[in-house]
């Protein structure tokens, strides 16, 4: 609102409006001055003064109806407007601001408000009535904005009274809570179906996943299993492997033992053999030998006088003489030699 100040002394009073208000002073049933954000003096006695704003203004309203079917729908409405015309707009409603103190003596605005719901309910009407409560939320708001805008922008009360529609917004076509709560329902119960539907599904992957990791587990578990048996048969293989080695180890150094024992002893046995040939070769060659010189010493002793036999058998004698201890001479022997040594030096 404008601000009207006083002066303690003289009967004059100042106006100062701020930039978005149009101020229009009469005096004498004249238009005076006119403009926005003006200051001023002026005598209270031949004043009167209206203040319009030339900012847009809004207004909200809510038209209860009924569709086709007889079913209540509540369409609330925000319209955006201004004032084009301020004379006009002067002339139909009271924009008067009280000298005292600068305010509205009335509420110009809210009968603005009024006059404009009042013009878009017939409209807002019509449109509704003629549809089913299915059809008017399922075409949704737009065709009550399109509607009720039509009408306001080409109504010519409106620009006799020098407004200007800006806007329209419709902001809600509701049914009555009951019956939007039953309409919802279905949807409620979509929704909540699809969302336990989800959970059953979440469930159900998780369980699968669980069940995926316990196999997964159990398959490592056996395949470890596996590969550890795997192993023991490997190390048994191994095991058995190098038992059978250090046998045929043991076995091959055995044979190989034996077989040189057994080589030693055929060599041996060669050796004693030959040995023994040689033995035999170097006996029968001595006795060969032996035989040989005792034949050949029987021709000798054959051919030899029995004299000189006696007296090589009597030198040989004599030089064991001293290895034998005890000898006995007969006579006789003496006798017979010593007579055939004489006979054979006396024969010619």
């Amino acid at each position: 609102m404008p601000t009207i100040t006083r002066l303690p002394v003289l009967p004059l009073r100042r106006l100062r409006a701020e930039p978005n208000q149009l101020i229009l002073h009469f005096r004498g049933g004249r238009l005076v001055r006119k403009g926005a954000g003006i200051a001023y003096w002026f005598s209270p006695l031949s004043a009167a003064i209206a203040m319009l704003p030339i900012e847009d203004c809004q207004s909200t309203f809510v038209l209860n109806e009924h569709s086709s079917d007889f079913q209540p729908i509540k369409v609330q409405a925000t319209i955006t407007y201004r004032i084009a015309d301020a004379e006009k707009a002067a002339g139909r409603f009271n924009f008067s601001l009280s000298i005292e103190h600068g305010a509205w003596l009335e509420q110009p605005l809210d009968r603005l408000a009024s006059v404009l719901a009042q013009r878009a309910l017939p409209v807002v009407r019509k449109l509704i009535s003629a549809q089913s409560l299915e059809m008017v939320l399922r075409n949704g708001s737009e065709q009550v904005r399109e509607a009720v805008s039509r009408a306001l922008t080409s109504d010519p009360e409106i620009a006799a009274m020098g407004l200007q529609l800006v806007n329209l917004v419709i902001d809600q076509i509701v049914p009555s809570a009951e019956l939007e709560k039953a309409l919802g329902t279905p949807m409620r119960e979509a929704v909540q179906a699809r969302a336990d539907e989800a959970q059953f599904q979440r469930r159900a992957q998780a369980v699968e996943k669980e069940r995926a990791i316990k196999e997964n587990e159990l398959a490592t578990e056996l395949e470890l299993e596996r590969r550890q048996q795997e192993l023991i048969q490997k190390r048994g293989e191994n095991a058995l492997l190098q038992v059978q080695q250090e046998a045929a180890s043991q076995r091959t150094q055995i044979e190989g033992a034996i077989e040189r024992s057994r080589l030693q002893t055929e060599a041996a046995a060669l050796q004693t053999e030959i040995n023994a040939k040689a033995q035999a070769a170097a006996q029968t060659l001595l006795a060969e030998q032996q035989a040989a010189a005792m034949q050949r010493q029987h021709e000798i002793w054959a051919q030899t006088p029995p004299a000189a036999a006696t007296a090589m058998a009597l030198g040989q004698l004599a030089g064991k003489l001293q290895s034998i201890g005890h000898l006995n001479v007969t006579p006789d022997l003496i006798g017979q030699s010593l007579t055939q040594f004489l006979r054979d030096r006396a024969a010619p």
